[in-house]
């Protein structure tokens, strides 16, 4: 039965990237959710197929356009060095692993993602068919219809994580991810994007009601889920959305709010609750990076394999922890692809954290304008506080990888090009 759905929403996929090309990037992103929904009730290589037939459907109909697609890759392979460098290193890696045939499976879609995020994506931003603001809005409702999905899971079907709250214990959101902290990742992006869709400066379908209504859904969601690295990471991206769009107010609003919201969740769960709750989480952290630094030792270059770091830390980890990454995306990347492939990495994304910000601060750069630059940089250092303690790995398919992703290959892209129209 479930390879039967698999298959349907695989065909669905094709049909959508054949029907549609222009929304593809749409199809892209719910296929990488997808893809996380069917690992959690039948994981496998065909919990790939939404992603493999969204990504067949578009390749078919671009592939007409392959001399103007590879001409523009020639004349920009300035701009393609990030993606190019990445590619090299994981093959690197892929090849030297511990485990080669893990490495393969899980390497294998790599290029692809790397090709929508650094080729395709830009031929629709080029096109006037994708901005920062579609993007956003897009994790905004897939954050709003989750959040409803795991509350009616959790309210009347029982299906959550039992997590103590006060003297009570209740089920934290979490269906359809089977996982809170999953949940939690993509709240990450859909609050500070809901939070920042509230004050956006042009017209949306919806007005600025809708999105209220969704930033209500998507905190909901964020704060039943029990995630406390969505909740710091929320925090986060809406915090550095109001300090940049709104500057000294926001700062005054901080101040006022921070401390109010602190107090009240201090009251509804109690402090020694908190604690408790904080420090089991942290503790178990804290004995996966020490396993990670000790299955780096004798393999500092290049790292196991990509996805090999979970075999890599069973010697080193109680029986508990088996089959857990290093929950950490520095550590992750470091373990996986070795210092070179962590140097990479660092040097892609800090360079897009860097390229965002020059641009919001540089006032002659009238082509971003200031929504923009706020809510792109907010949700950069969102997900970047998220990865600490969760685990993701660039140019993955499932969903937190390919999101965040997206978000560097658009930066890079539009913070590299000349001619490039107004973006909002």
């Amino acid at each position: 039965m479930s390879q039967l759905v698999t298959g349907i929403f695989s065909v669905t996929g094709l049909g959508l990237g054949l029907w549609k090309p222009r929304l593809s990037w749409i199809w892209f992103m719910m296929a990488a959710v997808g893809v996380e929904i069917i690992h959690a009730f039948h994981p496998g290589v065909a919990q790939y197929g939404p992603w493999i037939g969204v990504g067949l459907g578009t390749f078919l109909v671009e592939l007409k356009h392959w001399q103007q697609q590879w001409d523009w890759i020639r004349q920009n392979v300035h701009y393609l060095w990030w993606a190019l460098g990445y590619l090299v290193v994981l093959a690197i890696a892929t090849f030297l692993g511990i485990d080669r045939s893990v490495s393969i499976r899980y390497a294998v879609g790599v290029p692809a993602v790397l090709w929508v995020v650094a080729v395709y994506m830009p031929q629709l931003v080029r096109q006037g068919q994708l901005s920062a603001v579609k993007i956003i809005q897009s994790w905004a409702f897939l954050g709003a219809i989750f959040s409803v999905s795991a509350g009616i899971a959790a309210i009347a079907f029982h299906s959550g994580f039992p997590v103590p709250v006060g003297h009570r214990v209740i089920l934290a959101w979490q269906w359809p991810f089977a996982n809170k902290n999953t949940l939690g990742l993509l709240m990450a992006l859909a609050v500070p994007a809901a939070f920042g869709l509230i004050f956006y400066p042009g017209n949306q379908w919806g007005g600025r009601g809708l999105a209220i209504a969704v930033t209500i859904l998507v905190l909901m969601g964020d704060a039943l889920s029990y995630s406390r690295s969505g909740w710091i990471a929320s925090l986060i991206g809406m915090g550095v959305f109001t300090l940049t769009y709104f500057g000294r107010r926001g700062f005054i609003g901080m101040v006022i709010g921070i401390p109010g919201a602190a107090i009240l969740l201090v009251l509804k769960t109690g402090l020694k609750r908190w604690t408790l709750l904080w420090d089991k989480g942290l503790n178990g952290r804290i004995v996966l990076w020490k396993a990670g630094l000790s299955a780096l030792h004798n393999r500092w270059w290049f790292g196991v394999g990509p996805g090999n770091s979970p075999q890599a830390l069973l010697p080193y980890v109680p029986r508990i922890y088996a089959g857990l990454t290093p929950q950490d995306s520095i550590m992750r990347t470091a373990v996986e692809l070795g210092l070179i492939g962590l140097g990479i990495w660092l040097i892609i994304v800090v360079g897009a954290v860097v390229k965002i910000s020059l641009a919001f601060w540089r006032a002659k750069d009238r082509r971003l304008p200031r929504w923009t630059t706020s809510m792109v940089g907010a949700l950069l250092l969102a997900t970047l506080a998220q990865q600490m303690v969760e685990s993701a790995f660039l140019g993955g398919i499932s969903f937190g990888d390919f999101f965040f992703t997206f978000l560097i290959g658009w930066v890079w892209f539009v913070l590299n090009s000349k001619s490039l129209p107004t973006l909002g």
